[in-house]
C-alpha cells in the first residue's frame, strides 16, 4: 500500500496498522478463550458442521456414561436377588438334611418334635428371605407389591443398556415365592391354627399361588414330577406328630419314611427350582458384565473422537498467541510510527 506522510487528514499507514492490530487483537481473544477452556470450538462460527456434529457425539458419549451407570444398577438389583436365592437355597437344603434323618425311622417321638420345629422354623426363614429381597420398594422373589402381580411390569425387567431408545435388555423373571398369605408374622406365632395354609411354595410368575412341577430322581422309581412347595401341616403329619400337637384337621401317617420321601421330592423340587433361577440371574449379570465391557470401550472411542473435533490442541494454540503477541507489538510499533511521522508535519507548519 502507497503512503503519503504529507498527507495526514487521512493516515492510511495508521489506518492500516490500527486495522491490523485489531485483527490481531481479536485472534488473542480468541487464543486466550480456547486456552483457557481447553476447546477448539468456543463458539459456532468458527465451524459450524464440527459443532454439529460435536453435540451429537458429546450426547453419545453421555448417554453411553448413563447406560453404565444403569447397568451397575441392574447388576447389584441383581445380585440382591442372587444373594436371596442363594440363601434360600442354603436354607432348603437344611430342610432336605433334616428330612432325610426324620426318614429313619430309629428316632423317637422328642426327635421328630425337634425336627418338625426346626423345619416349620427354616420355612418361615424362607418366607421372610423371600419377602425382604428387595430392590428400593420392589420385591425380587415373590409377587408383593409394586408393581401389582397382574401387570407384565412385575414379569420383566426392562435395562436400558444403551445410549440410544429401545438400547434395552430384559430380564423376564420364571418364577416367584407365593407370600401373599404368609408373611404376616402373627400367622406363624398361630402356626398350629394355621398350619394348612402356612406353605413355602414356588410358582410361576403369572400365577405364584399355583406350584409349578419339577422332574426329580428318586433311587426307587427314577425321574419323578413333584411339586415345588412344603406345608407346615403336612410336614408334622408325615412325621406322625401332627395329632400330638394338636394340629386342627391332621391325621398321622401310619408309615413315616415313605410319607418324609415325598417331602424330600417336594424339597428337591424346590431346590430345582431355586438352581435354575440363581442360573439364570447369574447369566443376566455375565451378560451385563460383557455388555458394560463393550459399552466402556465405545464410550472411550466416541469421546476420543469427539477430542479431536472440539477440544483445543494446547501446543498450537500457544504457539499461534506466540505469534500474536509478535505481531500485536510490532503492529502497535508501526502505528506509532505511522503518528509520529504525522507529528513532524505539524512540526514543520509551526516552524520548528
Amino acid at each position: 500500500m502507497a503512503s503519503d506522510i504529507t498527507r495526514i487528514r487521512s493516515s492510511s499507514a495508521a489506518l492500516s496498522a490500527l486495522y491490523h492490530l485489531k485483527l490481531v487483537n481479536n485472534d488473542l481473544a480468541i487464543r486466550g478463550k480456547k486456552l483457557a477452556f481447553g476447546l477448539r470450538l468456543v463458539n459456532a462460527a468458527e465451524d459450524p458442521a464440527g459443532t454439529r456434529i460435536s453435540i451429537n457425539m458429546e450426547a453419545r458419549k453421555r448417554g453411553l456414561g448413563v447406560a453404565i451407570d444403569n447397568i451397575w444398577d441392574a447388576k447389584n438389583m441383581l445380585t440382591v436377588a442372587e444373594g436371596g436365592l442363594t440363601k434360600i437355597k442354603d436354607v432348603l437344603l437344611e430342610i432336605r438334611d433334616k428330612l432325610t434323618q426324620a426318614a429313619n425311622e430309629s428316632m423317637g417321638l422328642e426327635e421328630g418334635l425337634s425336627i418338625a420345629a426346626e423345619i416349620r422354623s427354616f420355612m418361615h426363614e424362607i418366607v421372610r428371605i423371600a419377602h425382604e429381597t428387595r430392590w428400593n420398594d420392589l420385591g425380587l422373589l415373590d409377587s408383593s407389591p409394586p408393581p401389582e402381580a397382574t401387570s407384565s411390569a412385575s414379569r420383566t425387567f426392562h435395562f436400558h443398556t444403551g445410549s440410544g431408545p429401545g438400547d434395552d435388555v430384559t430380564f423376564q423373571r420364571s418364577y416367584l415365592f407365593d407370600t401373599a398369605n404368609i408373611q404376616n408374622d402373627d400367622l406363624w406365632s398361630n402356626w398350629k391354627d394355621n398350619a394348612n395354609i402356612l406353605t413355602v411354595r414356588l410358582g410361576n410368575v403369572e400365577n405364584p399361588s399355583v406350584a409349578i412341577t419339577e422332574r426329580v430322581y428318586d433311587s426307587r422309581t427314577g425321574y419323578t414330577n413333584a411339586s415345588a412347595e412344603l406345608n407346615v401341616k403336612e410336614v408334622y403329619e408325615s412325621l406322625g406328630i401332627a395329632e400330638k400337637v394338636g394340629i386342627s384337621g391332621a391325621s398321622d401317617t401310619h408309615n413315616i419314611n415313605a410319607s418324609v420321601n415325598e417331602l424330600i421330592q417336594k424339597v428337591d423340587a424346590l431346590l430345582t427350582a431355586t438352581s435354575e433361577w440363581i442360573t439364570h440371574v447369574g447369566s443376566m449379570i455375565s451378560r451385563l458384565q460383557t455388555k458394560e465391557e463393550a459399552i466402556i470401550i465405545s464410550k472411550v472411542n466416541v469421546t476420543a473422537s469427539l477430542s479431536r473435533i472440539r477440544d483445543a490442541d494446547m501446543a498450537k494454540e500457544y504457539m499461534i498467541k506466540t505469534r500474536d503477541d509478535i505481531l500485536q507489538n510490532t503492529a502497535l510499533a508501526f502505528l506509532s510510527q505511522a503518528n509520529i511521522s504525522a507529528s513532524n508535519i505539524v512540526g514543520m507548519l509551526v516552524g520548528r
